[in-house]
């Protein structure tokens, strides 16, 4: 499955590539895995171990001296990153000094400030009981649910990403039709879709676009919506000039009251493409990706074509029908 994933990611023969990984040694095999994988392709890898009970010790006595610019240029040489966690990245998951911890903060973003500006930057996601925390699902559901969506065709489901994509091909508006009359429209002039299908957020499987900010204006209906870990059933949003401004049930009104405004605004439409996704479980990397599926965003978009600078990027998935200039 490793080497299906690496290929997918656009790896070519000559290329530089940086396992960024973030985990212990007990899981440093999987590191190794693609490592290897990336050699077969031609490419050459190089290993960045993110250990917490490593860092944890180099930060408590580290100085704000040892990471110079010198440093941060050394990661400018790569073609692309394969950023994989066996545990929730960036977390240094330790309590130390507040001046020990801003050093390590100072360390993560400049490091990530060079490493985003690679041609490809692929996270990775590895189905371990760690990741499951953040799931809301039980480790064995996470893990079983994730290898299936790995699992796939990777090129017969960027060929079906790019013919869903190429339908959309000159729409500058489109309406997203959900329950019994609820209509939502989206303007898309001098927005581009765009394709994941192995080289951006794994699992992949999915088309979508930056709608233009101010212009998605209506209502959608979800039989299962998810907020904050809770799922509710029937629900409504009202989007006004783009933004959220209510719902059909009191406590979703007030999340969205208590939101700053550009965390309101409807910054995504996207439509799943992974088959071996089947069904809603609450878990937003996964639901997202679900054949036969629609997803809006509400927040940040701006990493996509979109120009909203947000704090969050929160995804709800729904079933329904698109019209494309008029045409189911």
């Amino acid at each position: 499955m490793i080497s299906k994933i690496v290929k997918a990611s656009g790896i070519s023969s000559g290329e530089m590539i940086l396992i960024h990984f973030w985990g212990e040694d007990a899981d440093k095999e999987i590191a190794n895995n693609f490592m290897t994988a990336v050699a077969e392709m031609g490419a050459t890898p190089l290993l960045l171990q993110q250990s917490r009970t490593v860092n944890r010790e180099i930060f408590l006595a580290a100085k704000e001296s040892c990471y110079s610019e010198q440093y941060f240029e050394l990661f400018t040489k790569f073609d692309a990153v394969l950023d994989v966690f066996a545990y929730r990245p960036v977390i240094l998951g330790y309590e130390i000094a507040d001046e020990k911890f801003e050093i390590y903060r100072n360390y993560m973003a400049q490091l990530f400030s060079k490493l985003m500006n690679c041609k490809r930057f692929t996270q990775i996601r590895i189905p371990t009981a760690a990741n499951a925390e953040e799931s809301g699902l039980n480790p064995q559901d996470y893990i079983q649910r994730m290898e299936r969506a790995y699992d796939i065709d990777y090129t017969a489901a960027y060929e079906a990403c790019r013919r869903a994509a190429d339908r959309f091909e000159g729409a500058n508006k489109v309406l997203l039709r959900t329950g019994e009359d609820c209509g939502l429209s989206f303007e898309l002039t001098d927005r581009v879709w765009h394709i994941d299908a192995g080289d951006g957020d794994l699992p992949c499987g999915e088309i979508y676009i930056a709608p233009v900010e101010d212009k998605t204006q209506g209502t959608v209906f979800f039989e299962d919506f998810y907020l904050d870990g809770v799922k509710y059933q029937n629900v409504l949003l009202h989007v006004r000039d783009g933004r959220i401004s209510g719902g059909s049930q009191p406590e979703i009104t007030a999340f969205f009251e208590k939101q700053p405004q550009e965390n309101r605004i409807v910054c995504e439409l996207g439509f799943g493409m992974n088959p071996n996704v089947t069904d809603l479980c609450g878990y937003p990397v996964l639901d997202e990706k679900m054949c036969d599926t629609f997803h809006i965003a509400v927040g940040a978009n701006h990493m996509f074509g979109g120009t909203n600078e947000a704090s969050d990027h929160i995804d709800f998935v729904g079933h329904g029908t698109i019209l494309i200039n008029g045409e189911q």
